[in-house]
């Protein structure tokens, strides 16, 4: 048998599995990054803004701070109760690699929530 011609066959077929998995790395990678953004702005937000929470602008402040942070203010929902604050956000990525697979965007939904108890605050993730 022909070595040569057996190891080209195995290598071309091996070359898009190889591809696939390392575009997946990169999608994958670029949604965990734009996860961490959003997830570090809301905490951030959460802790210099909730001393005003019971104005009436602040969610109007809230949205404004999300969209200088390129956060999508569409899919944004914002609760304020009795001493608990409460930010989800739902936006969509635009995949590099996943429009080869027919997926287009990908969904990323997170939140937290703000808590204040005895001038202590608490925040959590939802």
């Amino acid at each position: 048998m022909n070595k040569k011609g057996q190891t080209l066959i195995a290598f071309v077929l091996f070359i898009p599995v190889v591809f696939l998995f390392l575009a997946l790395a990169i999608d994958t990678g670029l949604i965990i990054k734009e996860k961490t953004r959003v997830n570090s702005t809301l905490r951030t937000i959460l802790k210099t803004t909730y001393k005003e929470y019971e104005n009436k602008d602040y969610q109007d402040k809230v949205k404004t701070i999300l969209e200088k942070n390129n956060i999508q203010t569409k899919d944004v929902i914002i609760t304020t109760e009795d001493n608990k604050i409460s930010i989800t956000a739902q936006m969509e990525i635009e995949s590099i690699f996943g429009k080869m697979i027919g997926l287009k965007t990908y969904q990323i939904k997170t939140g937290y929530f703000l808590t204040i108890e005895k001038d202590k605050i608490t925040i959590t993730k939802e």
